[in-house]
């Protein structure tokens, strides 16, 4: 009896020990297949068929997340050696009125091959295309146009208080509601902030504003004019979808996250209020609607064209969500290797100085190597893309007068 005991209890072990090594293979190759799975999604995404586009045009809206993109850019100019397309001086290449490319005709670099188009104006495809010579990638951003507007609000205080008269944002609001189109609250300060910011700097007209058809075909225009309009809101899934778009790599659009208003320059606007702003900013609001729409479906091209899990999958489980993951640790780990300590704009130094004290900044460890290059300003980058351009204007002199 003690002995089928013993054998009874020994077959228990060996039962166990049999169970125990089953669940630790079933492991390993839930792993194994996890990271051949993420694998095949890295070699997917990262390799690509044709080489990277180096030359592209990138329409600079305004508090769009547009500071961040800006960098990406400019980081990806200034390591290859790339022509952007620059004003005399300032950071404009048109404010009020459309885009001409004759404006650049008073640059010492006005007859160099241009690669990048990035700088605020009023869009005009046309135009700038007469700059580039050539069809390429061609993009821009949006954002929410309640968050556009307050943003703009608060970044521009207190010159758009002083503009409008107005106590702060709330008493802005009520002049909305009691005015007529007519009123104050139609003009724009410097002639190119206000109403309708989103459609302004897209190049449409205020005479149509209120003119719903109107604005339908000018979407229809801009829809076959940019290959991508990215939503500030879903930035990272915007980014993940730009590195598509350019054939880059992922660690081309890591960044951080520039431009961000101080804490106390906000607001929260009661329900009322925001409808009294969707209604005023009827032309930006059905823009954004569109283009939020089609965002949708290009995510949804992006997921069924690169997808690695069955079908059926969550959301949770694609692969932009998969990528945007990957991104989101990427700025982490450069956040944490370069970022000191956030502080305001107006203790940072010139090279990272913006134009604007409303805004936070990053104390940033410069001896860690490419940090500074991800925080510098875009007037410091301005200033090295300029001199660029100026030597290469000058050896091309100097190599002509030789001949």
């Amino acid at each position: 009896m003690e002995s089928r005991c013993l054998n009874l209890h020994d077959l228990a072990i060996r039962r166990n020990r049999w169970c125990f090594k089953r669940f630790i293979v079933a492991v390993m190759i839930s792993c194994c297949l996890a990271f051949l799975s993420k694998r095949a999604m890295f070699q997917q995404l990262e390799t690509v068929d044709s080489p990277e586009f180096r030359k592209f045009i990138f329409m600079k809206t305004h508090k769009c997340g547009t500071s961040t993109i800006e960098n990406i850019i400019f980081r990806f100019a200034l390591k290859n050696d790339l022509n952007i397309v620059l004003p005399e001086k300032g950071n404009y290449l048109s404010a009020d009125e459309l885009f001409d490319h004759n404006s650049l005709n008073t640059t010492k670099w006005k007859d160099l091959n241009f690669d990048i188009f990035s700088l605020h104006n009023r869009w005009n495809k046309k135009e700038v295309l007469e700059l580039l010579r050539e069809d390429v990638p061609t993009f821009t951003v949006i954002r929410e146009p309640v968050e556009v507007f307050e943003s703009l609000f608060h970044y521009l205080d207190p010159q758009l208080k002083n503009f409008y008269g107005v106590r702060d944002i709330h008493d802005m609001i009520r002049a909305i509601k009691n005015a007529t189109l007519s009123d104050v609250v139609k003009r724009r300060f410097m002639r190119r902030i206000g109403r309708n910011q989103i459609a302004w700097d897209l190049g449409i007209s205020p005479d149509i504003f209120d003119n719903q058809t109107a604005i339908t075909e000018e979407i229809e225009r801009l829809d076959h004019e940019f290959h991508l309009v990215m939503i500030a809101n879903r930035m990272d899934e915007s980014l993940i979808l730009l590195k598509q778009l350019l054939n880059w790599p992922l660690q081309n659009v890591v960044h951080l996250d520039l431009n961000r208003r101080k804490r106390e320059k906000s607001s929260k606007l009661r329900a009322a209020e925001k409808k009294v702003l969707e209604k005023w900013l009827a032309a930006d609001v059905q823009i954004f609607q569109y283009f939020s729409r089609r965002f949708d479906e290009k995510v949804a091209e992006f997921n069924w064209k690169y997808s690695t899990s069955p079908a059926g999958s969550s959301d949770a489980d694609s692969t932009i969500t998969r990528q945007t993951r990957l991104l989101e640790e990427a700025n982490r780990q450069l956040y944490d290797r370069c970022v000191i300590s956030e502080v305001g704009n107006e203790k940072l130094g010139r090279k990272y100085k913006t134009y604007n004290d409303n805004v936070m900044g990053y104390s940033i460890n410069e001896k860690q190597k490419d940090c500074a290059s991800y925080v510098m300003s875009e007037r410091s980058f301005l200033d090295t893309f300029r001199e660029l351009l100026l030597s290469k204007v000058t050896n091309t002199s100097s190599l002509f007068n030789w001949f």
